[in-house]
């Protein structure tokens, strides 16, 4: 990031104006966001784990929720660029970056309270044993909340075939075989539900595969993704681009 830019950035966080959610330059991405998030009941003194997370904008939203999040991701370069962006920011002492795969990273059992995951799991070959550790990692009474590929709205071979290479996906899932994974993890599944079901993020999500400069400015952003909630509200249909699942590790207070 060019000098002058990263000053403007620099302002900006300490005005608390970013992260801001407008940074994600996908509609698509910022509903699963949105609908993810929505219904995880954060609170402030939780700890939370962002499994996959990139570039850490998604940490950094998690962050102003609650008092830790970590961050992890077996990518040290798009962790470096999570650094660079953190540094001096006042969400810098709440976010703990890790490289490497969960099942190495030595995290100390029972320590958190929620674990999220953005389309991450469908890119693992070794699924039960991140689900394993992950439920290790849990509270009793800790919750996970996951976003998924279903492709479910999606009828065109040619089109799956192409996103599964260009995005080294392993698996799509269905509401039964994401249930019957998180079940053999021993999770007490709470719900599953399709999002990004209308015709447009269906038409929205045919573009992103298929043009390779795909996304939006910030306002952009903010505009297509009112338009994208509006269509999901209005004409969406059995099934969608996505699953969302939340699903607890039994146990905690009251069981």
């Amino acid at each position: 990031m060019r000098a002058a830019k990263m000053g403007l950035y620099r302002l900006l966080q300490k005005l608390g104006l970013l992260p801001s959610l407008w940074m994600i330059r996908s509609p698509i991405k910022i509903h699963e966001f949105v609908k993810l998030v929505g219904g995880a009941r954060l609170a402030p003194e939780h700890v939370a784990l962002d499994l996959g997370c990139g570039k850490a904008l998604q940490t950094q939203l998690l962050a102003r929720r609650c008092r830790k999040v970590i961050g992890i991701d077996i990518s040290e370069k798009r962790l470096q660029a999570a650094r660079q962006l953190l540094e001096g920011s006042p969400l810098e002492s709440k976010v703990e970056l890790v490289s490497a795969r969960i099942q190495d990273a030595r995290l100390p059992a029972a320590s958190l309270d929620r674990v999220f995951s953005f389309c991450v799991l469908e890119h693992i070959p070794e699924l039960a044993e991140v689900l394993a550790e992950l439920y290790r990692l849990l509270k009793p009474g800790g919750e996970m909340h996951v976003s998924v590929d279903s492709l479910g709205s999606i009828d065109d071979p040619a089109l799956l075939a192409r996103h599964r290479r260009e995005h080294a996906v392993h698996q799509y899932f269905t509401p039964d075989s994401l249930r019957r994974q998180l079940e053999e993890a021993r999770f007490e599944v709470l719900e599953i539900s399709p999002i990004l079901t209308s015709r447009f993020s269906h038409d929205e999500f045919v573009s992103r595969i298929s043009e390779p400069d795909y996304g939006y400015g910030f306002l952009g952003s903010a505009l297509r993704y009112r338009k994208l909630r509006r269509h999901e509200t209005s004409d969406g249909g059995a099934k969608g681009i996505m699953l969302i699942a939340r699903a607890r590790r039994p146990g905690g207070p009251g069981a």
